[in-house]
């Protein structure tokens, strides 16, 4: 079940520390992209509990954040029946 942001937002990534998660929020900005930060959902979690969601439609930002040295463990798409595993 969607939650929040999420249930508007639907692409969602995770990080490996909250430094990271920080560092993204920084680039998202600078890219005048929305997002929210968010727990990171259970079935997900892999070393930090924060998540960030924004517009599944500004995905190809992922790029930029690679491009700015941030680390990502994984990019999902937030489905009602779950989450799918984006390729960026």
């Amino acid at each position: 079940m969607l939650y929040g942001k999420l249930k508007e937002y639907r692409a969602l990534i995770t990080f490996p520390s909250l430094t990271e998660a920080l560092g993204a929020e920084k680039v998202l900005s600078r890219y005048n992209c929305p997002f929210a930060s968010i727990p990171t959902p259970r079935s997900l979690r892999s070393g930090c509990n924060t998540a960030l969601c924004f517009p599944l439609e500004r995905k190809s930002l992922v790029d930029d954040l690679i491009d700015d040295g941030v680390v990502l463990t994984g990019m999902y798409e937030a489905r009602e029946d779950g989450f799918i595993s984006l390729v960026w």
